[in-house]
């Protein structure tokens, strides 16, 4: 299985339902894979600050993290809205695409250091690295997004490593982080009455 649909499926085990986000010249791989899994909508938006603060709006209705994607140098449109997100503890997932690993201090056009955007606003901010690795950090994503205070968790997918196989079974999903909060410090309703 390759990174794009693994990724897809994890996103469908943690309960989403919706991505907001628009497809760029990075994104082109998880877009492909996406008309063939029917089990998680994309909702088009206009452009990438619009799919960070749609993702904001579901979260605050949903009790779920919201997840928003956007290709490359468009990440940059979408700090405001992680911003927004991390002053008002709405979780989220938020993932971008990149150029390809190795390519990053070569002046390609649409590449810029991601993480060290993404890092003073965000919860986390990851990056995928190798293939295998994408499954275990939509784990960590969120986990951290709904755990403790809630936020946005960043992270960073570059187009070669959507294109590698995972190379080994997707670990289940702690479906307890798909909602908001993730842990309960105190019995929720039902517990409390039992």
């Amino acid at each position: 299985m390759n990174v794009a649909r693994a990724l897809l499926e994890m996103l469908h085990r943690y309960g989403v339902e919706y991505v907001f986000g628009l497809p760029g010249e990075t994104t082109l791989g998880l877009y492909d894979e996406w008309k063939r899994f029917e089990k998680v909508t994309h909702v088009m938006a206009r452009d990438e600050r619009h799919a960070v603060y749609m993702a904001d709006g579901y979260a605050r209705v949903s009790g779920r993290p919201g997840v928003c994607e956007g290709p490359s140098v468009g990440a940059a449109h979408m700090v405001p809205g992680v911003v927004e997100a991390r002053r008002s503890s709405i979780p989220m997932v938020v993932l971008t695409t990149d150029i390809p690993l190795g390519v990053e201090k070569r002046n390609a056009l649409t590449g810029f250091d991601q993480g060290s955007l993404f890092a003073p606003f965000a919860k986390e901010s990851l990056t995928a690295h190798r293939g295998g690795d994408v499954p275990f950090l939509v784990r960590r994503a969120f986990r951290v997004a709904v755990s403790g205070c809630p936020g946005p968790v960043h992270l960073r997918l570059p187009q070669d490593v959507l294109a590698q196989e995972v190379g080994q079974p997707l670990p289940p999903a702690q479906e307890r982080f798909g909602l908001c909060p993730g842990t309960r410090p105190l019995p929720g309703r039902e517990e409390a009455a039992e």
